[in-house]
């Protein structure tokens, strides 16, 4: 009997819990992130880890063109694709691995230095789930691991200890008998989890009785603009309808916000940069304004763009500026956008997932990598969340041969026996009649 793996990567945090489902959900999933207790200066890293963290960045170019519908506007989270998938590859080795960690942007540049590349992950991400939080202690950045087990399918233990102490995952080991149940926990914790963004991730019908288990890790920031001297830097009052030119040549009244003040800009070849800084001004949005209305052709050229290069260029300016107040949320299934980044591998029976699960007999491959992310800009500030779901499935063994005929169409014996003692309990020929 086929079993199906669904694991789910969540990526938010926060206070008000929520239950979409109305199933009263006993023993609610726990939430075991760091809480950062004083501000630290700045999130220190080395090197190594500033390059892969521009590497990591990468990504965030790469998908945008991949992501884009038409004229439509979207929102998702690269750094929620990254964890959801580096604690995937944790379960991986091989080619697979290698091919996840050069897609969400953790390269190895060799088969030799794959398992360096892989600790050299894990200790960012650690290092990003401890220090990001305690870097502006006015913005409320919280991540929150967890894993569901069914219990008849216990995870490996070496991997069960990394995601413990790496990523500070709760494992909890449940029956999963009942699906509407399994649903109703993980919903509850998505909503939870992310101050009711994301209220639903998955339905019961989502819940194969075969499951073995849910990875969830999410992400959830809300932070409020810099202040201008005491008043904010958006006065509510300043906030009126104007017009919006939109790609198809016809224009909208949407409601914009305004202000005048100096912020680092940059002006280059083809598009403005403008950031916004939040809070304290270690966490910042920033405005990539093309010249021109096409913004959708502005996008496709976004990953050949040096983004250290164009940090590097900004400078303060005064500026008036004018910025629409928007609520955009988006659903993906990021399967065919990773392909194209070059992870094939973890979607096929060649897939080497051999490192998550305790029974060495489990054959498992990505099924699917679902996100849903929400965000909010208003004259206060900034909320956002992100949801990312990696569902895996079994996989028959691969086998690069092609198959065998099999045809039972002349008389044959039959045997049927237990396995573990090799007792036959019947045997019998079949002659067509």
């Amino acid at each position: 009997m086929k079993r199906s793996i669904l694991i789910a990567v969540l990526f938010a945090g926060c206070v008000a819990a929520c239950n979409p489902d109305n199933i009263k959900v006993k023993d609610p999933i726990k939430v075991s992130s760091p809480q950062p207790k004083e501000q630290i200066t700045k999130v220190s890293l080395t090197s190594e880890e500033l390059a892969m963290v521009g590497y990591g960045n990468e990504l965030t170019f790469k998908m945008l063109p991949l992501l884009k519908e038409g004229n439509k506007s979207y929102i998702f989270s690269p750094l929620s694709i990254q964890y959801a998938l580096g604690m995937t590859a944790n379960g991986a080795s091989g080619e697979t691995l290698a091919q996840m960690l050069g897609a969400i942007g953790f390269w190895g540049k060799n088969q030799e230095l794959i398992s360096s590349d892989i600790q050299a992950m894990n200790s960012l991400c650690n290092k990003l789930l401890n220090e990001l939080p305690a870097v502006d202690l006015d913005v409320k950045l919280q991540l929150a691991d967890a894993i569901l087990v069914n219990d008849l399918y216990p995870l490996h233990p070496d991997f069960k200890q990394l995601v413990e102490s790496t990523y500070y995952a709760a494992v909890e080991n449940m029956s999963f008998d009942d699906p509407a149940y399994v649903a109703a926990r993980i919903n509850e914790w998505a909503s939870r989890n992310t101050n009711g963004l994301i209220k639903k991730m998955l339905e019961p019908s989502d819940i194969d009785p075969a499951a073995l288990a849910f990875l969830m890790n999410a992400l959830y920031f809300k932070a409020p603009w810099v202040p201008r001297n005491s008043d904010p830097l958006f006065m509510k009052e300043s906030t009126r309808d104007q017009e919006f030119y939109l790609e198809d040549g016809s224009v909208k009244a949407v409601p914009t916000m305004h202000t005048y003040r100096d912020f680092r800009y940059a002006d280059l070849d083809s598009f403005r940069v403008l950031e916004i800084p939040y809070a304290s001004g270690k966490f910042a949005m920033y405005i990539l304004l093309p010249e021109s209305v096409t913004c959708s052709s502005f996008i496709d050229v976004l990953p050949r763009v040096d983004w250290h290069g164009v940090l590097s260029v900004l400078k303060n300016r005064s500026v008036n500026l004018s910025l629409p107040r928007f609520e955009t949320s988006s659903s993906y299934r990021l399967n065919d956008a990773l392909q194209k980044l070059g992870m094939t591998q973890a979607f096929t029976s060649a897939a080497q997932f051999d490192r998550m699960f305790a029974d060495p007999a489990v054959q498992a491959c990505i099924d699917m990598v679902i996100q849903k992310a929400r965000i909010s800009v208003t004259e206060w500030g900034t909320e956002a969340a992100a949801v990312t779901v990696v569902g895996m499935k079994e996989s028959s063994a691969y086998n690069p041969e092609p198959p065998v005929d099999f045809i039972c169409n002349h008389p044959f014996a039959y045997l049927i026996a237990e396995k573990t003692s090799g007792t036959i309990l019947f045997a019998g020929a079949y002659c067509g009649n």
